[in-house]
Protein backbone atom coordinates (compact mmCIF):
# COMPACT_ATOMS: atom_id res chain seq x y z
CA UNK A 1 0.00 0.00 0.00
CA UNK A 2 1.39 3.50 -0.80
CA UNK A 3 0.67 7.27 0.26
CA UNK A 4 -2.06 6.70 3.14
CA UNK A 5 -2.87 10.24 3.67
CA UNK A 6 -2.70 10.77 6.95
CA UNK A 7 -3.72 14.01 8.95
CA UNK A 8 -2.73 14.68 12.25
CA UNK A 9 -4.74 16.34 15.21
CA UNK A 10 -3.41 17.77 18.53
CA UNK A 11 -3.22 21.38 20.61
CA UNK A 12 0.01 20.78 21.37
CA UNK A 13 3.06 21.82 19.18
CA UNK A 14 5.26 19.24 20.54
CA UNK A 15 2.91 16.22 20.64
CA UNK A 16 2.27 17.11 16.68
CA UNK A 17 6.31 16.76 16.24
CA UNK A 18 6.61 13.88 17.40
CA UNK A 19 3.84 12.37 15.40
CA UNK A 20 4.90 14.04 12.08
CA UNK A 21 8.37 12.86 13.14
CA UNK A 22 7.25 8.97 13.67
CA UNK A 23 4.95 9.23 11.15
CA UNK A 24 7.65 10.34 8.15
CA UNK A 25 9.72 7.68 9.04
CA UNK A 26 7.47 5.43 6.70
CA UNK A 27 7.86 6.01 3.02
CA UNK A 28 4.38 4.98 2.64
CA UNK A 29 2.58 7.78 5.00
CA UNK A 30 1.92 10.95 3.26
CA UNK A 31 1.10 14.09 5.70
CA UNK A 32 -1.59 15.64 4.50
CA UNK A 33 -1.86 18.13 7.62
CA UNK A 34 -1.36 19.24 10.97
CA UNK A 35 -4.52 20.59 13.22
CA UNK A 36 -4.41 22.39 16.50
CA UNK A 37 -8.51 21.53 17.27
CA UNK A 38 -11.90 20.25 16.15
CA UNK A 39 -12.62 22.72 13.67
CA UNK A 40 -9.50 22.37 12.27
CA UNK A 41 -9.82 18.74 11.90
CA UNK A 42 -13.81 18.82 9.98
CA UNK A 43 -12.17 21.35 7.73
CA UNK A 44 -9.26 19.12 6.83
CA UNK A 45 -10.57 16.17 6.63
CA UNK A 46 -13.37 17.85 4.08
CA UNK A 47 -10.42 18.97 1.89
CA UNK A 48 -7.56 16.25 2.47
CA UNK A 49 -9.75 13.38 2.09
CA UNK A 50 -7.48 11.28 4.58
CA UNK A 51 -7.44 7.53 5.31
CA UNK A 52 -6.28 7.69 8.66
CA UNK A 53 -6.44 10.17 11.27
CA UNK A 54 -4.15 10.54 14.71
CA UNK A 55 -6.62 12.13 17.05
CA UNK A 56 -6.61 13.97 19.95
CA UNK A 57 -9.84 13.69 22.52
CA UNK A 58 -9.08 16.52 24.54
CA UNK A 59 -8.87 19.76 21.94
CA UNK A 60 -9.98 23.63 21.75
CA UNK A 61 -14.31 24.16 20.71
CA UNK A 62 -14.38 20.42 19.50
CA UNK A 63 -13.32 17.41 21.42
CA UNK A 64 -12.42 14.29 19.70
CA UNK A 65 -15.18 12.33 20.23
CA UNK A 66 -17.56 15.00 18.54
CA UNK A 67 -15.27 15.19 16.12
CA UNK A 68 -15.85 11.77 14.73
CA UNK A 69 -19.91 12.60 16.04
CA UNK A 70 -19.45 15.25 13.03
CA UNK A 71 -17.88 13.38 10.58
CA UNK A 72 -19.96 10.89 11.09
CA UNK A 73 -23.01 12.73 9.64
CA UNK A 74 -21.25 14.57 6.79
CA UNK A 75 -18.75 12.06 4.91
CA UNK A 76 -19.63 8.75 3.43
CA UNK A 77 -19.12 6.03 5.00
CA UNK A 78 -16.75 4.54 2.95
CA UNK A 79 -14.69 8.07 2.88
CA UNK A 80 -14.82 8.05 6.47
CA UNK A 81 -10.73 7.72 7.58
CA UNK A 82 -9.51 4.89 10.45
CA UNK A 83 -8.82 6.74 13.55
CA UNK A 84 -6.39 6.43 16.46
CA UNK A 85 -6.94 7.86 19.79
CA UNK A 86 -3.81 10.11 21.65
CA UNK A 87 -4.46 10.92 25.00
CA UNK A 88 -2.90 11.37 28.12
CA UNK A 89 -5.94 10.32 29.39
CA UNK A 90 -6.74 6.71 29.92
CA UNK A 91 -9.94 7.05 30.84
CA UNK A 92 -11.06 7.90 27.72
CA UNK A 93 -10.57 4.31 25.99
CA UNK A 94 -13.30 2.16 26.45
CA UNK A 95 -15.14 5.11 24.45
CA UNK A 96 -12.73 4.99 21.89
CA UNK A 97 -13.22 1.64 20.83
CA UNK A 98 -17.15 2.21 21.33
CA UNK A 99 -16.82 4.36 18.60
CA UNK A 100 -14.93 2.03 16.58
CA UNK A 101 -11.43 3.57 17.10
CA UNK A 102 -8.87 1.34 15.28
CA UNK A 103 -6.48 1.93 18.29
CA UNK A 104 -5.77 4.01 21.58
CA UNK A 105 -2.49 5.52 21.87
CA UNK A 106 -1.81 6.52 26.10
CA UNK A 107 1.10 9.14 25.99
CA UNK A 108 3.11 8.78 26.89
CA UNK A 109 4.33 6.05 24.52
CA UNK A 110 6.87 4.39 22.83
CA UNK A 111 8.54 4.25 19.27
CA UNK A 112 7.37 0.95 19.61
CA UNK A 113 4.01 0.93 20.73
CA UNK A 114 3.26 4.06 17.78
CA UNK A 115 4.91 1.35 15.46
CA UNK A 116 1.92 -1.76 16.53
CA UNK A 117 -0.85 1.16 16.18
CA UNK A 118 0.14 2.48 12.89
CA UNK A 119 0.00 -1.54 11.46
CA UNK A 120 -3.31 -2.41 13.10
CA UNK A 121 -4.29 0.68 11.17
CA UNK A 122 -2.82 -0.51 8.02
CA UNK A 123 -4.49 -3.47 7.98
CA UNK A 124 -7.54 -2.21 8.68
CA UNK A 125 -7.11 -0.01 5.55
CA UNK A 126 -5.68 -3.34 3.90
CA UNK A 127 -9.12 -5.02 4.58
CA UNK A 128 -11.28 -1.88 3.47
CA UNK A 129 -9.31 -2.27 -0.15
CA UNK A 130 -9.81 -6.00 -0.73
CA UNK A 131 -13.39 -5.71 0.33
CA UNK A 132 -13.71 -2.76 -2.34
CA UNK A 133 -12.05 -4.57 -4.81
CA UNK A 134 -13.98 -7.58 -4.83
CA UNK A 135 -17.00 -5.74 -5.02
CA UNK A 136 -16.25 -3.99 -8.00
CA UNK A 137 -14.64 -7.33 -9.41
CA UNK A 138 -18.00 -8.95 -8.58
CA UNK A 139 -19.95 -5.61 -10.61
CA UNK A 140 -17.50 -6.09 -13.46
CA UNK A 141 -18.49 -10.15 -14.09
CA UNK A 142 -22.37 -9.03 -13.94
CA UNK A 143 -21.10 -6.24 -16.32
CA UNK A 144 -19.83 -8.89 -18.41
CA UNK A 145 -22.61 -11.36 -18.07
CA UNK A 146 -25.21 -8.75 -18.78
CA UNK A 147 -23.78 -7.10 -22.05
CA UNK A 148 -23.29 -10.67 -23.45
CA UNK A 149 -27.11 -11.81 -22.13
CA UNK A 150 -29.93 -12.56 -24.88
CA UNK A 151 -32.34 -10.88 -22.11
CA UNK A 152 -33.58 -8.21 -21.85
CA UNK A 153 -31.49 -6.39 -18.64
CA UNK A 154 -33.16 -2.93 -18.20
CA UNK A 155 -36.60 -1.55 -18.72
CA UNK A 156 -36.79 2.01 -20.49
CA UNK A 157 -40.24 3.13 -18.75
CA UNK A 158 -41.43 6.73 -20.12
CA UNK A 159 -43.65 8.26 -17.15
CA UNK A 160 -45.62 12.07 -16.79
CA UNK A 161 -42.74 12.89 -19.85
CA UNK A 162 -40.04 11.31 -18.07
CA UNK A 163 -37.58 8.36 -18.22
CA UNK A 164 -36.75 5.70 -16.19
CA UNK A 165 -34.26 3.07 -16.18
CA UNK A 166 -35.22 0.17 -14.39
CA UNK A 167 -32.63 -2.72 -14.07
CA UNK A 168 -34.75 -6.18 -14.07
CA UNK A 169 -32.46 -7.06 -11.26
CA UNK A 170 -34.42 -4.77 -9.34
CA UNK A 171 -37.86 -5.86 -10.10
CA UNK A 172 -39.78 -7.89 -7.05
CA UNK A 173 -42.50 -8.95 -9.94
CA UNK A 174 -44.47 -8.37 -12.36
CA UNK A 175 -48.24 -8.35 -12.82
CA UNK A 176 -50.44 -7.78 -15.63
CA UNK A 177 -52.70 -4.99 -15.91
CA UNK A 178 -54.51 -4.90 -19.30
CA UNK A 179 -52.02 -4.23 -21.79
CA UNK A 180 -49.57 -3.06 -19.43
CA UNK A 181 -47.34 -4.52 -16.96
CA UNK A 182 -46.99 -3.51 -13.38
CA UNK A 183 -43.58 -3.78 -12.50
CA UNK A 184 -43.40 -3.98 -8.41
CA UNK A 185 -39.74 -3.18 -7.11
CA UNK A 186 -39.27 -3.09 -3.17
CA UNK A 187 -39.93 0.36 -2.69
CA UNK A 188 -41.96 1.54 -5.56
CA UNK A 189 -43.83 0.32 -9.30
CA UNK A 190 -43.76 1.21 -12.47
CA UNK A 191 -46.20 0.69 -15.56
CA UNK A 192 -44.86 -0.61 -18.98
CA UNK A 193 -46.63 -0.76 -21.72
CA UNK A 194 -46.22 -4.43 -22.68
CA UNK A 195 -47.91 -7.56 -22.62
CA UNK A 196 -47.12 -10.64 -20.60
CA UNK A 197 -46.58 -13.27 -23.11
CA UNK A 198 -44.36 -10.84 -24.39
CA UNK A 199 -42.18 -9.62 -21.48
CA UNK A 200 -42.10 -13.27 -20.47
CA UNK A 201 -40.21 -14.20 -23.75
CA UNK A 202 -37.32 -11.18 -22.86
CA UNK A 203 -36.79 -12.26 -19.53
CA UNK A 204 -34.29 -14.34 -18.53
CA UNK A 205 -35.88 -17.99 -17.24
CA UNK A 206 -33.47 -18.55 -15.17
CA UNK A 207 -33.87 -15.40 -12.73
CA UNK A 208 -37.34 -15.04 -13.91
CA UNK A 209 -40.66 -17.58 -12.88
CA UNK A 210 -43.70 -17.25 -14.50
CA UNK A 211 -46.23 -18.67 -11.76
CA UNK A 212 -49.79 -17.18 -12.90
CA UNK A 213 -51.42 -16.09 -15.96
CA UNK A 214 -50.92 -12.58 -14.49
CA UNK A 215 -47.68 -13.07 -12.38
CA UNK A 216 -43.74 -13.45 -13.32
CA UNK A 217 -41.81 -13.20 -10.15
CA UNK A 218 -37.84 -12.73 -9.90
CA UNK A 219 -36.50 -15.80 -8.44
CA UNK A 220 -33.85 -13.73 -6.52
CA UNK A 221 -36.51 -11.69 -4.34
CA UNK A 222 -38.11 -14.43 -3.42
CA UNK A 223 -37.88 -15.02 0.69
CA UNK A 224 -39.60 -18.65 0.57
CA UNK A 225 -42.73 -20.57 -1.52
CA UNK A 226 -44.48 -23.35 0.10
CA UNK A 227 -47.58 -26.04 -1.70
CA UNK A 228 -50.70 -25.31 -0.26
CA UNK A 229 -52.73 -27.85 -1.68
CA UNK A 230 -55.26 -28.41 -4.63
CA UNK A 231 -52.18 -27.58 -7.42
CA UNK A 232 -51.51 -23.75 -5.66
CA UNK A 233 -48.29 -22.73 -4.40
CA UNK A 234 -47.67 -19.40 -2.22
CA UNK A 235 -44.74 -17.22 -2.73
CA UNK A 236 -43.69 -14.72 -0.23
CA UNK A 237 -41.79 -11.71 -1.54
CA UNK A 238 -38.60 -9.45 -0.90
CA UNK A 239 -42.03 -6.60 -0.11
CA UNK A 240 -43.71 -9.19 2.36
CA UNK A 241 -46.20 -9.42 -0.43
CA UNK A 242 -48.02 -13.28 -0.56
CA UNK A 243 -48.83 -14.39 -4.12
CA UNK A 244 -50.67 -17.32 -4.46
CA UNK A 245 -49.93 -19.26 -8.29
CA UNK A 246 -52.08 -20.27 -10.96
CA UNK A 247 -52.96 -24.04 -10.82
CA UNK A 248 -52.26 -24.84 -14.30
CA UNK A 249 -48.71 -23.72 -13.57
CA UNK A 250 -48.05 -26.42 -11.06
CA UNK A 251 -45.52 -28.98 -12.59
CA UNK A 252 -43.42 -25.61 -14.11
CA UNK A 253 -43.13 -24.27 -10.33
CA UNK A 254 -42.73 -27.96 -9.18
CA UNK A 255 -39.76 -28.38 -11.57
CA UNK A 256 -38.20 -24.93 -11.22
CA UNK A 257 -38.12 -25.51 -7.51
CA UNK A 258 -36.60 -28.67 -7.56
CA UNK A 259 -34.02 -27.50 -10.35
CA UNK A 260 -32.89 -24.67 -8.29
CA UNK A 261 -32.67 -26.72 -4.96
CA UNK A 262 -30.28 -29.42 -6.45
Amino acid sequence: MKHIRTLIADDEPAARARLARLLTQDPEIEVVGECRNGQEVVEAVAKHRPDLLFLDVQMPQINGFDVLQHLATTVPHERLPFVVFVTAHDQYALKAFDVNAVDFLLKPYDDERFQASLEKARKFMEMRMSSKLTGRLMDLVREHMHANSEYVEVFNIRDKGREHKVPVDEIVYLRAEGNYLHLQLKDRHHLHRMTMNAVESELDPSRFLRIHRSYIVNKAHVRNSRYSGNNEFIFTMANNERIISGRSYKEQIARALQEQSV
